[in-house]
């Protein structure tokens, strides 16, 4: 841990990641106001004691809105990340170990869906099976695959001719226990760097998918359709747009910064 904390990204992206962590753990027990709560009395009402980041067009509490939406997002992140991880892992692994015409069937078709831009894809997926958090989820897992595939497969390739991998194989070790037992864990801080830019890319696209409409759908709040929201009232008030986008910049910009710092210290070694 003490290389990563001597990288000023890693500190930076921590120090930024720990703060959205610190609010969405205040979240699950405690909220200022009802996030659905309206009041026709209160609509576009600037900061107060009352209401911290002021009220919406609806005269809901930004602040506990902006809570709630974090909670969505760092619960879109993460499944996105575990389901990606696991399947791209798995296939990767597979690839890169065995090699031959597994690695070649895999690849094509890694490649193939690479081929679609990854908002183009989820944009398609989305419009099949409809909008919701659990399609979304579902379009953004599969997009995240290929990023895990490559950084898997690039490792076993490189590590199944190590000596401790010949070794085990003398030793009569089967080819999941060498995989996944040997090899795997040695690639653990390649998979920790692309996990943390997937969390953000993955808060990026559901973002900007519920901002066009596409993504989670009412009554759950999201950053993105917060922002879609706002612009109508930018002028009469720029505390709405600023908030969801200022929470977005910091939560992406996070773990980006997280994820390039455990690159470069890796690039380092």
């Amino acid at each position: 841990m003490k290389k990563y904390v001597s990288d000023i990204s890693f500190c930076v992206g921590l120090a930024l990641v720990s703060i959205m962590l610190l609010v969405l753990c205040v979240s699950f027990f405690w909220l200022p106001c009802d996030p659905e709560a309206m009041s026709g009395l209160l609509k576009l009402k600037p900061p107060s004691p009352e209401h911290w980041l002021g009220t919406d067009q609806f005269g809901r509490d930004i602040a506990s809105r902006i809570m709630k939406g974090i909670q969505i997002s760092f619960l879109i992140g993460a499944i996105v990340v575990a389901a990606g991880g696991v399947i791209g892992v798995l296939l990767g692994a597979c690839s890169g170990y065995f090699g031959g015409w597994v690695d070649s069937v895999i690849m094509k078709v890694i490649d193939a869906q690479m081929a679609f831009p990854g908002v183009l894809l989820a944009l398609m997926l989305i419009a099949v099976f409809g909008n919701g958090i659990g399609n979304t989820i579902l379009a953004l897992s599969i997009m995240s695959i290929p990023r895990f595939v490559r950084i898997s497969r690039s490792g076993f390739l490189r590590l199944r001719e190590a000596d401790f991998v010949r070794a085990e194989k003398v030793r009569g070790a089967s080819a999941p226990r060498i995989m996944f037992i040997h090899i795997l864990p040695n690639l653990m801080s390649e998979l920790a760097a692309t996990a943390s830019l997937t969390f953000a890319s993955a808060v990026m696209s559901e973002a900007g998918l519920s901002y066009l409409g596409l993504g989670i759908t009412p009554p759950d709040p999201s950053l993105g359709r917060m922002l879609s929201e706002a612009q109508g009232t930018i002028l009469r008030a720029p505390w709405y747009v600023l908030i969801p986008a200022g929470v977005i910049t910091v939560l992406v910009m996070g773990f980006n910064l997280l994820g390039d710092g455990i690159q470069q210290v890796n690039e380092r070694r």
